[in-house]
């Protein structure tokens, strides 16, 4: 049968060019490169130009990270369900003129075992699937063999063949600071700024109560989010001693997977609640969402559009991958990594973690005991998917997912849900809370120009060719944005809650937190300064390790957290005399968050 070849994206790769290459864009005013092409605007905030030229990328690169793909991907990756699945490697490969990281498959017959962080690859034409008519043509890597010339010089001149990792670009959250590097062995240094002390008599203007937490059991129950957000929210209406009726406002985290009612989730709330007229608003930053809904929250009090706001979040997760939500659009990235290559979310997290063990050599037992803590603390949460305490044995044994990255490394998808009551100081002090947990700050930072860590759901980074990295990256921003609106520092935390998607991912928000310096986070963990008992405990309620993802609710449950442990009311997993506690989480598309909640 003879197949017409066809590019799986056109202008993406010439697939007849004897000079194989990605095709990307450069603007003509600042020399900004774009991939996957950028033809209508420069995306440089520095810059107003609107003239993009087309530019070949270099066919050489460096691999900046690699994983595997051992479970079948869902839809819209194409592959034949009957057959028996054959795992493929993926490499994000940093292409040295461009100064970018770009995503694509390996090539047939190259896995994990031929990869290294820093060895030479090679671009290369290859098939992605075919169907009756066509082969749907592709891009892969493929390891340069020794003694190879270089050649294939890109937008500007290759680099020597081989070299290390280069520390220049993080995991998660770019290049630390020298401010940010501290000693995991000493609690980190005090920062000059202006003091709002916990203890403070006046509390700063920017304060708001939290007088209601509650939440609905994590698991996979099969039932509507509805019901579940129905149920925390009434839950927490009882924690504030308040009744449905005196709540002006509904902020709903939405779901993308519950039809129409999950996209106006505040609506949907209010109405399940009974209709009175309160405001409604709903909100979707991914997993930032119920940060968001706390912010838009927060937001409205302080305006005095409202004094007492209900905020909601809930989710009724498929088994296995997350899968794209809107549909066959080519032009979604996060179908595109799909369709493209088959990157689930726990590729990214696989490159993340071998790219930390590249980088500062942490190992798989670090990671392996990062389940083992989060476990012994998810296991007195009555709230938890998963109440069993686990063994690094267990860790190993489990299967591998995306190497290095094995099935108890990585959280699960759940059902759950979360709700507060947020008040202003004012109705508080009114209704008899004199002292309740306070939100001093809530962060909602996007990245800064040029973003060069590869991110859920990109296929590419920023290139830095034209405007230097930011001294700060996007996660530590995060952090540190929250830390100056609250007048506090790491120095100042009992505990904090992130979003540990995997295990590897904790220890990276660990050092953009604050808590230690760039490379340290194993070395905290290690420590057992992040355990109960220790220092600082992080993910005291056992994290998404123990929970699962509820994508709506997680960042509403880790307010919870705080709420229950500043309150004195977390039971077994009681951090001693907590005064102080951020969270911290990070969205697909962007988002990020952190909040900081005192007493």
């Amino acid at each position: 049968m003879t197949r017409t070849r066809k590019p799986a994206v056109p202008g993406w790769f010439d697939q007849d060019a004897a000079d194989f290459r990605l095709l990307g864009t450069r603007c003509r005013a600042c020399g900004a490169v774009f991939f996957p092409r950028e033809d209508t605007f420069c995306r440089n905030p520095a810059c107003g130009g609107d003239e993009l030229v087309e530019v070949p990328l270099s066919r050489y690169g460096t691999v900046w990270s690699y994983t595997d793909a051992r479970y079948r991907p869902p839809a819209p990756y194409v592959s034949d369900p009957e057959a028996e699945w054959q795992p493929y490697a993926l490499v994000a490969v940093e292409l040295a003129a461009e100064r970018m990281v770009v995503l694509g498959q390996a090539a047939p017959g190259v896995d994990v075992a031929d990869l290294a962080v820093g060895a030479r690859v090679e671009l290369v034409p290859g098939v992605l699937d075919e169907d009756d008519a066509h082969s749907w043509t592709t891009w892969q890597w493929r390891p340069v063999g020794v003694g190879r010339g270089v050649g294939g010089g890109g937008v500007g001149a290759e680099t020597s063949p081989l070299h290390p990792p280069t520390p220049r670009r993080g995991v998660g959250g770019g290049e630390k600071t020298t401010e940010e590097k501290t000693s995991s062995t000493t609690k980190p240094q005090a920062r000059k700024r202006p003091r709002n002390p916990p203890s403070s008599p006046t509390h700063p203007p920017h304060d708001i109560a939290v007088l209601g937490a509650a939440m609905h059991p994590w698991g996979k129950w099969g039932r509507s989010f509805i019901e579940y957000g129905t149920k925390a929210a009434r839950a927490a209406l009882a924690d504030a001693g308040l009744d449905w009726c005196a709540v002006q406002s509904v902020v709903g985290a939405d779901t993308v997977r519950g039809g129409y009612p999950g996209y106006v989730a505040g609506a949907t709330f209010a109405k399940a609640l009974g209709w009175q007229g309160a405001r409604v608003t709903s909100v979707y930053a991914a997993c930032a969402s119920g940060a968001q809904a706390i912010g838009t929250a927060r937001a409205q009090i302080l305006s005095g559009l409202a004094d007492v706001v209900l905020v909601v979040g809930a989710d009724a997760a498929p088994k296995g991958f997350f899968a794209p939500a809107g549909g066959d659009r080519p032009d979604d990235p996060d179908w595109l990594r799909f369709r493209l290559l088959g990157a689930t979310n726990p590729a990214y997290f696989g490159l993340y973690a071998r790219r930390r063990m590249a980088l500062y050599g942490d190992t798989a037992d670090d990671f392996a005991q990062v389940k083992v803590k989060n476990a012994a603390a998810g296991a007195v949460n009555p709230y938890a998917r998963y109440r069993k305490p686990v063994t690094a044995q267990e860790v190993a044994a489990s299967a591998v997912v995306a190497d290095p990255l094995r099935l108890l490394d990585i959280c699960a998808t759940s059902d759950g849900a979360a709700a507060l009551i947020l008040t202003s100081m004012d109705f508080a002090r009114r209704h008899g809370a004199a002292d309740p947990v306070r939100i001093r700050a809530v962060s909602t930072a996007t990245p800064q120009y040029p973003r060069t860590v590869l991110d859920l759901p990109d296929i590419a980074t920023d290139s830095a060719a034209a405007v230097p990295e930011p001294a700060t990256g996007f996660r530590a921003s995060i952090a540190r944005t929250a830390y100056e609106e609250a007048g506090i520092g790491p120095e100042d935390l009992s505990l904090a809650e992130v979003y540990d998607l995997s295990t590897a991912l904790e220890l990276e928000w660990y050092e953009d937190l604050g808590l230690c310096g760039a490379g340290e986070g194993a070395g905290l963990l290690r420590d057992g300064v992040t355990a109960l008992g220790g220092r600082l405990p992080v993910n005291a309620s056992g994290g998404l390790s123990s929970f699962g993802e509820a994508v709506p609710a997680q960042a509403i449950a880790q307010v919870c957290e705080l709420t229950w442990q500043l309150r004195g009311q977390a039971g077994g997993r009681q951090v001693p005399g907590a005064r102080v506690g951020v969270t911290a989480n990070q969205g697909l598309f962007g988002h990020g968050s952190a909040v900081v909640a005192v007493r």
